[in-house]
């Protein structure tokens, strides 16, 4: 059923709001649980009784209700109300209409709210007001939805409460009765309008598994789909334990035990007669592009096929070329690449080297899925920083490459998405549970330890004498800022003020400038000088977190450092520690406080470690972004209860084994 003016008793404006805002139905509204309550149950019958640090539930009597203009025109609300002792005291509204209609001099009403004392004078500023008869324990606290008031949502609450006993139930009677639910018009009916704490949290508590069963679900369904789809429609890769040991043999460094059993689950699952779609994190310098690059020559070399590798920037592609010629030669597997900073002409001739497999692995960015790119013979895509991309633009990507030239039987390459951000368990089975997962989190023997500091601005000056005591042995400093340019809203340094200012604290010092806004051929030319070791510190935006590999490059230095995600701090201390060489991460803060996020980032390497810290401390939105990951909007579910989510999954698991039927 649609909402209505008449049904809500409102105006079209706000139904358009709310529809706006993906509200369209009863169902929808419904589905608006309250975030909080406030606690009714105790009622303070005298004023000496009150709690000035919080709110309060007050039995008053009004006196006298008046309604008048500011000297602004604003409508006010002004009553005085007079406790069982007959002490007086005043409540104040603004913009109430209607109030004086409603409530009348003489009635008993309930206020809820903080009152303030001050000028020899107890006030209550807009306090929530009901009759005697109509106020009740606990009343829930809304969010406010596209400008919607939250206490607008409460008072219509009511209005569609009869439609509550028509809600269907998505959770089997064989889930509810093993984990004791009620069912779904019961729990919806209690969250609205609970008679105490402990209803309401078991309410919330079924809501929660059932939003988490829905996506969870969901993800069942898109494994079994992708499961019948390419089954047979994909090339089959035997695994050559020969093959894959001398491809190991040409690193110039040995694998952890931890990368050779991810290449094993991933030419295991290339072998099988379906499609591989899998997932890997690395966290920052376990090694997952050795292990892209391992499988990928495998692939090449058992299948005969092709192999590409997008990247979601240019710099990053170039980098993945770059570093993969020097292993791919010596095995005769010819490599390409296909970015936007090359011309047309190196454009068209890259793209017939790869129709007519000339080519073996081709790196590129979203240039790789174009239309007039054609593949002789896919047989692996390895998607890098698919976070980057978004869920729904990541799916895309992936049923890009499938080959539909052959008749109505599209080959589906196998996929290999990677991301070198750590992302917490709870999160990555919420929003990558259709996929296998491999993580890499062991670190090859022998890497230093970063050694990172939280500087406040007192000790700056002796931090940059030790820079420059570093760059004077040889080294080189990654100095990064916020900001592109100047900005006087954010009191945050900027790219071009601090390259302006290093040139003057280090005049001695040859600096570069690097940034979003320059052209792809000024970013190459400045990275490149950089490598070569013509520059010694780099300012740069964030656009060095990913792509940028100069070993020795030991120095990082992030300005307003507050600013900045833990996730996106470790990443950018990951662009040092590449060498031999013991490297250094200096935090700069605008205060001279160090807060719960540096301090974090101080004390520990571990990235999925900090990925949690994270999480806890700003929420999932805060630190992945709602849209551009793809995140499911939970309303009661919380991505931190891993342990929810785990039984969730076991049912679902449980459940197919034993052929239960569940109606959606």
């Amino acid at each position: 059923m649609h909402l209505t003016p008449t049904l809500l008793k409102t105006t079209s404006r706000h139904i358009k709001k709310l529809g706006d805002a993906g509200v369209q139905t009863v169902e929808d509204f419904l589905a608006l649980y309250p975030r909080d309550y406030k606690d009714k149950t105790n009622v303070v019958e005298h004023f000496f009784a009150i709690n000035l640090k919080e709110a309060n539930t007050m039995r008053v009597m009004i006196e006298t209700l008046t309604e008048e203009r500011t000297r602004t025109g604003k409508l006010l609300q002004k009553a005085v109300i007079r406790d069982a002792d007959g002490i007086y005291a005043e409540a104040v509204w603004f913009g109430q209409r209607g109030m004086t209609r409603k409530f009348q001099p003489g009635s008993m009403v309930v206020l809820h709210g903080k009152a303030r004392y001050q000028y020899s004078k107890l006030s209550f500023v807009s306090p929530d007001i009901s009759h005697i008869d109509h106020s009740s324990g606990l009343e829930g606290i809304y969010s406010d939805v596209n400008t919607v008031p939250g206490y607008w949502i409460a008072e219509k609450m009511p209005l569609v409460r009869s439609h509550i006993s028509g809600l269907s139930d998505i959770l089997s009677e064989y889930i509810r009765r093993k984990h004791d639910f009620p069912t779904k018009a019961e729990a919806v009916e209690t969250i609205h309008f609970p008679a105490s704490r402990e209803d309401a949290d078991r309410a919330r508590g079924m809501l929660a598994y059932e939003e988490l069963y829905t996506v969870q679900s969901e993800h069942a369904k898109k494994r079994e789909l992708h499961t019948d789809v390419t089954r047979g429609r994909t090339v089959s890769i035997p695994l050559s334990a020969e093959r894959m040991k001398a491809i190991l043999g040409h690193f110039s460094y040995t694998f952890t035990t931890t990368q050779k059993k991810v290449c094993y689950q991933i030419l295991q699952d290339m072998a099988g007669d379906r499609a591989m779609y899998r997932l890997l994190q690395g966290d920052v310098g376990t090694g997952k592009t050795a292990v892209a690059f391992a499988t990928g020559l495998h692939a090449i070399l058992e299948s005969g096929g092709q192999v590409a590798v997008m990247a979601p920037t240019e710099i990053l592609a170039r980098q993945h070329f770059e570093g993969f010629e020097a292993l791919g030669f010596p095995l005769g597997v010819r490599s390409d690449l296909l970015v936007g900073w090359m011309t047309a002409r190196e454009k068209q001739d890259a793209k017939m080297r790869l129709s007519n497999h000339e080519t073996d692995i081709i790196f590129g960015t979203h240039a790789l899925i174009q239309e007039d790119v054609r593949f002789h013979r896919l047989v692996y895509a390895i998607i890098d920083e698919q976070h980057r991309f978004g869920v729904d633009q990541r799916k895309r990507l992936e049923d890009s490459f499938a080959d539909e030239s052959l008749s109505d039987s599209h080959v589906y390459p196998h996929v290999l998405s990677m991301t070198a951000t750590p992302i917490p368990r709870t999160l990555t089975i919420t929003l990558y549970g259709d996929q296998d997962l491999s993580i890499l989190d062991e670190y090859p023997a022998g890497r230093k330890l970063i050694h990172t500091a939280v500087i406040p601005a007192s000790e700056r000056e002796r931090a940059h004498r030790w820079i420059d005591r570093e760059i004077e042995s040889g080294r080189q400093v990654y100095w990064i800022s916020p900001l592109v340019e100047d900005s006087e809203k954010l009191e945050v340094a900027s790219a071009t003020q601090t390259f302006e200012r290093l040139s003057e604290i280090f005049s001695n010092r040859r600096i570069g400038l690097l940034h979003g806004r320059l052209s792809s051929q000024e970013k190459r030319d400045i990275i490149d000088a950089f490598n070569r070791g013509d520059i010694d510190i780099l300012s740069s935006t964030s656009v060095v977190e990913v792509g940028v590999d100069n070993p020795n490059a030991t120095v990082m230095c992030i300005e307003g450092a507050e600013r900045f995600g833990l996730s996106q701090l470790h990443q950018f201390r990951g662009r040092v520690g590449r060498g031999s060489h013991q490297s250094y991460c200096y935090l700069f803060s605008t205060t001279e406080q160090k807060n719960e996020r540096l301090a974090a980032i101080e004390s520990t390497q571990d990235g999925f470690e900090l990925a949690e810290t994270d999480l806890a401390l700003r929420g999932p939105g805060e630190v992945y972004g709602v849209r551009q990951s793809g995140l499911p909007e939970l309303r009661v579910a919380d991505f931190r209860d891993l342990e929810l989510v785990e039984t969730v999954r076991e049912d679902i698991r449980e459940s197919e084994k034993n052929s239960l039927t569940y109606d959606k």
